[in-house]
């Protein structure tokens, strides 16, 4: 899972890592804004996530075919993670943190003298603000009030408080092993500006076919991490390591390359631009390819939640990226919908986050108020109850901890910056 970045700070507002500035000594160039679409489809995923682990707990993961495609709608998790490439690499695709990508006329580049590093530690503290306190919250709460967090030792305190569970054994603890995905994505987004500083010298607005490349090319290179013989201690998971997910990011990454030819002067870039836009206009054919990787990978298996071997492993990843990028694709190139857009969508998209933090410790509490077993079935009603105890937990977390936060952290830090500036003197 993801965690919402916050289109609300998009560049549109200012941040724009590559839109260029007017002027005599600038070129100006293509300014991404706020998508609703990918608003309402953060929705979308975050409910098909508690869709799949409703499908464990009640025991509908295996068995008919409908049961193994529910066990696989662990692939929203490739939603979320190409959602956040998709947007994070259309903010700050130049490798300059949120710095204005300039192009002088002589042909060189770049921003002022340490525009970069302030630029990435803003970076830094804008995704620390918006996942850290509503984070903490939870794994608080479900360490030290809720019966399915009881037993938790000071390894798994240290691993949970620090998103480090993945890379520590024993240390997915009850309604917290989800949150394999959020640690794997924060390992993304600690990684973000080596990959965009290592694409610098690769122009932006002119190169995004080389710079296409590149990112299929270590997309590839990741599918082969699992078979490295790398010194893990006892009982770590290579599968949950973040370079094994690596290309549900790069296809995101890579759409926003493809978004960014809006902005090229070649005409026969933005023409292959409006190729791509008309052919994502045709919905049903990238749903049908988004259902047919999702029946594959539950055809090829193995059923439910178990250790897989690498070639299984290898399959399921594949299945993902494509499943991935035919949900976030169409709608990140031609983001046109009215489901996607209505207020309800909206809201549930803005709470996205919340609902995937809290719907596992819900989950826990469904069981017992509706009197059943887990893996007993009943897999409707723990559904409905899951969903409707998660969804007010969810605006709680939003109205309460998630904005008030981030406002006040930014204030702080925008505090702090003006502080520590340098005084000029003449």
């Amino acid at each position: 899972m993801t965690v919402r970045v916050n289109q609300e700070n998009a560049p549109h507002q200012g941040e724009n890592a590559f839109s260029g500035q007017t002027g005599p000594e600038f070129r100006p160039a293509f300014r991404p804004g706020f998508l609703p679409a990918l608003e309402g489809l953060r929705a979308v995923a975050s409910l098909g996530i508690i869709g799949t682990h409703v499908a464990f707990q009640t025991g509908h993961d295996v068995g008919a075919m409908w049961e193994r495609m529910l066990g696989r709608f662990d692939f929203f998790v490739a939603v979320f993670f190409t959602l956040s490439g998709f947007l994070l690499w259309r903010s700050h695709r130049a490798g300059q943190g949120g710095v204005v990508w300039r192009r002088r006329r002589d042909g060189s580049t770049g921003g002022e003298r340490g525009s970069s590093a302030s630029g990435w530690a803003k970076y830094y503290r804008k995704r620390a603000a918006r996942i850290l306190p509503a984070y903490w919250v939870l794994v608080v709460v479900v360490l030290v009030a809720l019966p399915v967090g009881e037993g938790a030792n000071l390894r798994t305190w240290l691993t949970n408080l620090t998103l480090t569970q993945v890379f520590f054994a024993d240390s997915l603890h009850g309604g917290l092993t989800h949150l394999w995905s959020l640690s794997v994505e924060v390992a993304f987004y600690v990684s973000l500006p080596l990959f965009a500083i290592a694409l610098r010298g690769l122009d932006p607005m002119r190169r995004q076919g080389t710079r296409i490349l590149c990112l299929l090319g270590l997309s590839v290179l990741s599918f082969g991490w699992v078979w490295l013989p790398l010194p893990y201690p006892e009982g770590v998971n290579p599968h949950i390591q973040p370079v094994a997910y690596f290309s549900w990011f790069a296809a995101g990454m890579i759409l926003a390359e493809v978004e960014s030819l809006a902005g090229s002067e070649s005409e026969r870039a933005r023409g292959a631009l409006a190729a791509a836009q008309r052919f994502a206009r045709m919905r049903w054919v990238w749903i049908g390819l988004a259902v047919a990787s999702l029946w594959l990978a539950a055809w090829m298996g193995p059923e439910g939640l178990v250790e897989l071997t690498n070639w299984e492993f290898l399959r399921r990843t594949w299945c993902g990226f494509v499943f991935g990028a035919a949900i976030i694709g169409p709608w990140a190139l031609a983001p046109e919908s009215r489901f996607l857009t209505h207020p309800i969508m909206q809201a549930l998209g803005r709470w996205s986050y919340g609902i995937f933090l809290w719907h596992m410790a819900m989950l826990s509490v469904a069981f017992p108020l509706l009197g059943v077993r887990i893996f007993d079935g009943h897999i409707l009603a723990v559904s409905l109850v899951t969903v409707a105890l998660t969804i007010p937990m969810a605006a709680a977390s939003y109205a309460v901890v998630e904005e008030p936060a981030r406002r006040w952290l930014g204030r702080v830090w925008a505090n702090d910056a003006r502080t520590s500036a340098p005084v000029s003197t003449s």
